[in-house]
């Protein structure tokens, strides 16, 4: 008996052990993801200072939804707080505590279009494939505009990969999933409401919906997001019933679109819209659309 037990414990020593050496392992694996450097090519941007494409820089902000993660003032919040992580959007501005006090085009640019901090890690969740299309010009008024909003004098705690996340990372969860290594795009096509500057808007509808608009099985969302759908039956709407689902989630058949996981785009202008839609109706139509 006496010997069985002994056995038994050290038995459940030893894998006591080993899960103690694999946690290990997996935590120091995962560090080293979290840690990670990435060295992105940035673009030489020129700003502009004309008061239109500032103007143009604020309307990008908002159909883009700079603010749903940083704010309507642009300062930043906490925006989880769990036990992996402590996820922080940064106060954008240049008051106390704002990275815009020293943040220069290029870090803007590094943020934005490619998903990696200026110290070459990973912002961990910024939708950079939402943006890594957008034109050097379209890029730039978004960063002139940043560059002037009011200063707010937010401090807020970093961004936190605690213990249990670096576990995580060293498996299912991959710190670097947002950062896009390659050159983003130059030219932005002439702005009108064509299918061609339709298909360089619709860079933010492939950020959930593919980026050949054909849907995905597993879309970038909140826990329990369905697979998002092909856009192509969009195009065959009319413009009217396009904008208006658009812009109010209200699909033709009178069902509406569940906010959670199809935001609304009251800021896009009618051109904007009219290019999308003119894009999407070139898009193929499968039974699966029907």
């Amino acid at each position: 008996m006496k010997n069985a037990l002994k056995w038994t414990g050290i038995v459940i020593g030893g894998l006591l052990t080993l899960l103690l050496v694999a946690l290990g392992a997996m935590y120091f694996i995962g560090s080293s993801n979290v840690e990670r450097t990435y060295e992105v090519q940035t673009a030489s941007l020129t700003l502009p200072t004309d008061s239109a494409s500032i103007a143009h820089g604020k309307h990008l902000t908002e159909i883009y939804g700079c603010a749903d993660c940083h704010g309507a003032d642009f300062s930043g919040q906490v925006m989880a707080d769990a036990p992996p992580f402590r996820v922080v959007s940064s106060n954008l501005t240049s008051g106390a505590g704002g990275v815009g006090a020293h943040y220069t085009p290029e870090d803007y640019d590094r943020a934005i279009r490619h998903g990696v901090k200026a110290d070459g890690r990973s912002v961990l969740i910024m939708p950079s494939a939402a943006y890594h299309k957008l034109g050097d010009a379209d890029i730039g008024a978004i960063i002139a505009y940043l560059q002037q909003v009011p200063p707010v004098d937010k401090e807020l705690p970093a961004t936190e990969v605690r213990p249990l996340g670096r576990l995580l990372s060293a498996g299912p969860f991959d710190p670097g999933f947002e950062v896009n290594m390659e050159p983003a795009r130059v030219d932005v096509p002439a702005i009108g409401a064509n299918a061609e500057y339709g298909a360089y808007l619709s860079s933010l509808c492939a950020y959930c919906h593919g980026d050949n608009l054909m849907g995905m099985e597993q879309p970038p969302g909140p826990p329990g997001m369905p697979p998002s759908p092909a856009l192509a039956a969009a195009g065959q709407w009319t413009l009217e019933e396009f904008m208006t689902a658009v812009r109010t989630g209200m699909r033709p058949s009178g069902i509406e679109l569940r906010k959670e996981f199809m935001p609304r785009f009251p800021a896009m202008n009618d051109v904007e819209l009219a290019a999308l839609h003119a894009h999407l109706g070139t898009l193929r139509m499968t039974s699966s659309d029907t």
